[in-house]
C-alpha cells in the first residue's frame, strides 16, 4: 500500500492532538491564585448579576462555600468541575449564558490553575 504524504501528515496530526488533549500542564512554580482576590472577583463579576446567580441563596456563587457546592468544584481536577465546564463551554449549557460577556481567556485560566491547586479559601 503506498501512503500519500496527506495520509501520513493526517496522522501525525490525529497522534498529536490525542497527545495533546491528554496531557495536563505543569503548574510547578506557578503562583497561587487566590479565592479571595482572584476568583471572587471573577465570580461577582461574571456570575451574580440579576436573575442568574445573584443572592438568590439556592444558586449563589457568592463566597467560598456557596462556590464550592453549587459549581460543583471538585478540587484538584478543573475537567471535572462544574464551575470550569460550564464556563469554557465544556458542558451541555454555557455560562454566562447568551448576552452577557464570557469570562476572559486569562480569568479562565486563573479558574483552572485555582481549582488545580487544589480551591483553597485563601
Amino acid at each position: 500500500m503506498k501512503w500519500n504524504k496527506y495520509a501520513v501528515f493526517f496522522i501525525l496530526l490525529m497522534i498529536s492532538s490525542v497527545i495533546a488533549c491528554t496531557t495536563e500542564p505543569d503548574l510547578t512554580g506557578v503562583p497561587e491564585v487566590k479565592f479571595s482576590t482572584d476568583i471572587q472577583r471573577i465570580m461577582s463579576a461574571n456570575c451574580s448579576f440579576e436573575g442568574c446567580h445573584d443572592c438568590k441563596a439556592e444558586s449563589s456563587l457568592i463566597g467560598y462555600d456557596n462556590v464550592m457546592s453549587f459549581g460543583g468544584v471538585k478540587a484538584g481536577n478543573a475537567h471535572k468541575s462544574t464551575l470550569y465546564r460550564v464556563s469554557t463551554g465544556r458542558s451541555f449549557e454555557r455560562m454566562p449564558p447568551s448576552g452577557y460577556n464570557e469570562v476572559s481567556a486569562d480569568d479562565l485560566k486563573l479558574m483552572y490553575v485555582w481549582i488545580e491547586q487544589g480551591a483553597k479559601n485563601n
